[in-house]
């Protein structure tokens, strides 16, 4: 008698270390599944943030320089690597050069190496536009023009 009741404390105490068990486990799945929520949460936020950084990016160019802007100073060579996809990757290379103060990429390269991750990589720089309205220069009254010569030609063709 004393045995059976043995065996009935062990398994009543088995089921209880199950049950404390699983009571654990589910803890441990709950606080897992909310920090998994906050994480991407913040990759999400993290990703927007990056995609307004990079429309500051007003102009790219795989040379040295950019139509219709000068340069009017270099911030720092930036690179950037494992994204699956070169836009992407060159997103990403914008945004960081706009974390930095750039508005411009010139040198711009994106690639896709044997290790299968796209890598972007270029120059930071800071641009303006080239003034469009730039004064010309005024044509010399000391020096006869074509019209002037022609108009001549035609007055003497008249006398």
């Amino acid at each position: 008698m004393v045995i059976v009741g043995a065996c009935a404390v062990v398994v009543a105490l088995t089921i209880a270390a199950r049950g404390v068990q699983r009571w654990r486990e589910g803890l441990a799945y709950k606080r897992r599944r909310r920090e998994l929520r906050e994480g991407r949460t913040f990759l999400e936020k993290r990703q927007a943030q990056r995609d307004r950084l990079a429309t500051r990016i007003i102009a790219t160019s795989s040379t040295n320089t950019i139509a219709g802007f000068t340069i009017v100073r270099q911030i720092e060579a930036v690179f950037t690597d494992g994204h699956a996809a070169q836009s992407q990757a060159v997103q990403a290379l914008k945004a960081e050069a706009a974390e930095m103060g750039a508005n411009a990429l010139i040198n711009l390269i994106s690639e896709r190496p044997p290790s299968g991750k796209c890598v972007a990589r270029g120059d930071a720089v800071i641009v303006r536009p080239i003034e469009q309205n730039a004064p010309h220069a005024e044509p010399d009254e000391t020096l006869p023009n074509a019209t002037d010569s022609a108009s001549d030609a035609e007055s003497a063709d008249d006398a």
